[in-house]
């Protein structure tokens, strides 16, 4: 058995997961939120209602083991930061890509970098292309 080493020395097995065909991961990935992981925020005079980036990885690896997301350009135009990205979910039948844009303004009201809200945005939006969490996009 293959085993991951900690921080601190000891050994834990290293993790499994089992592939599903391209239609069980779509019906998996389709399912709802449950809402207790959505969160609000106030953009001017709107409340939006989104999944933070680490809860949306956390239903991925529960819903697509073995899933990928990779950035392929980050780029300033005209006073935003644009991300491209790439979400790659492994299926029996082969790998599923879902490719997204996403792009925040250098001057924007967040206290994170610009390009790390954007990279967020990108994976939220591949990951709703895949099914995941698109009942928040109405």
């Amino acid at each position: 058995m293959t085993t991951l080493s900690s921080r601190n020395g000891t050994s834990a097995p290293a993790a499994r997961f089992v592939q599903r065909n391209t239609a069980d991961t779509l019906t998996e990935l389709n399912r709802p939120i449950d809402p207790r992981h959505f969160k609000t925020r106030k953009q001017g005079t709107a409340t939006l209602t989104y999944v933070p980036w680490a809860n949306l990885a956390k239903h991925l690896h529960h819903r697509a083991p073995g899933w990928c997301f990779e950035i392929q350009s980050v780029q300033e135009v005209g006073g935003s930061v644009v991300v491209t990205g790439r979400l790659s979910i492994p299926t029996t039948d082969g790998l599923l890509h879902y490719s997204a844009v996403a792009s925040e303004p250098l001057e924007s009201a967040s206290k994170a970098p610009a390009a790390e809200v954007a990279a967020s945005s990108c994976l939220r939006r591949a990951a709703a292309l895949a099914g995941l969490g698109l009942e928040l996009w109405k």
